[in-house]
C-alpha cells in the first residue's frame, strides 16, 4: 500500500496535462515520513537572528507531527544564494539529497516582521504555496507556527495545530501554578496559582480554563479567564465537585460530584446552574469526557470491582462498559475524530502507561511502554492526530507529544515538573 496518495491537479485552467500533487495519508499504517528540506532563510542584515529563529521553530514544529523527515542542512548541495522562484532553483540538487518538499523564505524587519514563504514540490519542480506573514518585531515564533500549519494543511488536507496552546499544572514555590504555553513548550505564562489546584480543562472557545480548586476548603470547580486572569466559582455541590469538562458546544459542563458520600457523574449548564445527576450506581464514578459531537460521555467506574472505562449517552442512558483488560483504567479522553478514547492504565508490572481503545469494538492499543514508570493523563490535539501526556522517563515529570501509534514521541523542552496537560482548541 502506498503511503502517499497522488491526486491529479491541473497546473493551469484548461491545461491538457495534469501535474501530480502529493498528499500524506496520516492514518495509513504504512506511513513513510515525507522528506522535506528547509533551506536557510534569506534575510536582510537586521532580520538575520529572526530568520534563524523562524527556521528552527518551523523545523521543530514539523518534527513534532511525526509525518515529516527533516533533512540535515549539512547535506544540502544547493547554493545558499539560490533564488526563491522556481526558475532559479536547481531542483536536481535537492532531489539528490532526497528532498520531496522544499521550504524557502525571505525575512524582512522594519516597523513589522515580514516573512515571504514558499513551498515547492521537488519532483514536479514547481511552487505549490506562497504567502506573506506579518507580525510585530520579536514575533517570529508566532509566524513560524503559522507557516507550519500551512505546510501541514497542504500535505494532509487537515488543519495544523501549531497556533493552539497547551495548559498544565506545575509545582511552584508558591503552590500549584497553572501554566499556558505554545505547543512546543515555549512561551510559558503562569495564569493562576494557589496551594492546591488540579485537573485543567479548556473552554471550547480557548478563552478560559476550568479547574478543580480547594480554595474554599473542599474541591469545587472554578474557571480562570486566560487574558484577564479573573477567576470565578462555577460549581460547588455536596462534599466535592471535581474533574469538570465543557461540552463541545460550551453550553454544558460534565463533572464528578460526591453527594451523600457517593461519587457520580453530573451535568450542569455552563454557568453552574441546574446540576443533573447522570449515574446512580453505588460504585465510584468519575473523570467524565465528552464525545466530539456532545452526544455521549465516557467516564470511569468501579462498578465491576476495579476502575474501568464506561460510555453513556449525554442524558445518562445506555451505560455500557468499554474496557475489560487490566484492573486500573482511568483518565479517559475522547478523540476529536470520535473513533478512539485515550486513557491511562496500570499494567501487570504496576507501571502506568497510555493506551487507546476503539469506541466501536473495544480494541486496545498501547501508546507507551518501557518509557519510565509513569506515563499518564493523555490529551488529544484538536485534529485527533497527536497526544500529549506527562511522563517520568527522564527521572522527573515532563510533557511528551506522541502520534497515536506511539512510534514518534518528543519530550517538550522546558516542561520539567509539568503535569495534567490539556491541549487547547484551534484558534
Amino acid at each position: 500500500m502506498k503511503t502517499l496518495a497522488l491526486l491529479l491537479l491541473a497546473s493551469l485552467p484548461g491545461a491538457a496535462l495534469a501535474q501530480q500533487r502529493q498528499y500524506i495519508d496520516v492514518g495509513s499504517p504504512d506511513l513513510r515520513p515525507l522528506p522535506i528540506a528547509i533551506a536557510p532563510f534569506r534575510a536582510e542584515p537586521a532580520a538575520a537572528d529572526e530568520a534563524r529563529e523562524i527556521a528552527e521553530v518551523l523545523r521543530r514544529d514539523l518534527l513534532l507531527t511525526g509525518i515529516f523527515d527533516l533533512l540535515d542542512p549539512r547535506s544540502f548541495l544547493a547554493s545558499p544564494d539560490e533564488g526563491l522562484a522556481a526558475p532559479f532553483i536547481k531542483f536536481g540538487r535537492w532531489a539528490d539529497v532526497g528532498a520531496e518538499g522544499l521550504v524557502k523564505a525571505q525575512v524582512r524587519k522594519g516597523a513589522e516582521l515580514v516573512v515571504d514563504f514558499h513551498l515547492f514540490e521537488v519532483r514536479a519542480a514547481r511552487e505549490v504555496l506562497a504567502s506573506t506573514h506579518r507580525g510585530a518585531p520579536g514575533g517570529g515564533r508566532a509566524l513560524a507556527h503559522r507557516i507550519a500549519d500551512e505546510v501541514v494543511r497542504y500535505y494532509t488536507r487537515e488543519p495544523g495545530v501549531f497556533r493552539t496552546r497547551l495548559a498544565a499544572f506545575r509545582h511552584g514555590r508558591e503552590g500549584r501554578e497553572l501554566v499556558v504555553m505554545d505547543v512546543d513548550g515555549k512561551g510559558q505564562e503562569v495564569v493562576y496559582r494557589e496551594p492546591v489546584a488540579l485537573l485543567p480543562s479548556w473552554r471550547p472557545d480557548g478563552q478560559a480554563i476550568l479547574f478543580t480548586s480547594y480554595r474554599g476548603g473542599r474541591p469545587e470547580l472554578f474557571e480562570v479567564d486566560v487574558r484577564s486572569r479573573r477567576v470565578r466559582r462555577v460549581v460547588g455541590i455536596g462534599e466535592l465537585a471535581t474533574a469538570g469538562s465543557y461540552a463541545p458546544d460550551g453550553k454544558r459542563i460534565a463533572f464528578a460530584a460526591s453527594v451523600g458520600g457517593n461519587s457520580d457523574i453530573y451535568v450542569c449548564n455552563a454557568d453552574g446552574s441546574d446540576p443533573r445527576r447522570l449515574t446512580t450506581d453505588t460504585a465510584t464514578d468519575g473523570s467524565p469526557a465528552w464525545s466530539p459531537d456532545g452526544k455521549r460521555i465516557a467516564f470511569v467506574s468501579t462498578r465491576s470491582g476495579h476502575p474501568h472505562i464506561y460510555v453513556m449517552s449525554a442524558d445518562g442512558t445506555d451505560q455500557r462498559r468499554l474496557t475489560f483488560e487490566g484492573k486500573y483504567n482511568q483518565t479517559p479522553r475522547w478523540s476529536p475524530r470520535g473513533d478512539l478514547i485515550a486513557f491511562t492504565a496500570r499494567d501487570e508490572r504496576r507501571a502506568f502507561d497510555v493506551f487507546t481503545v476503539s469506541v466501536e469494538n473495544g480494541r486496545i492499543a498501547r501508546v507507551t511502554q518501557d518509557q519510565g514508570i509513569t506515563n499518564q493523563e493523555p490529551s488529544w490535539a484538536p485534529n485527533g492526530r497527536l497526544l500529549i501526556f506527562s511522563s517520568d522517563r527522564a527521572g522527573r515529570t515532563q510533557l511528551v507529544i506522541s502520534n497515536v501509534h506511539g512510534d514518534k514521541q518528543t519530550v517538550l523542552p522546558d516542561s520539567a515538573d509539568l503535569e495534567t496537560p490539556v491541549w487547547g482548541p484551534l484558534p
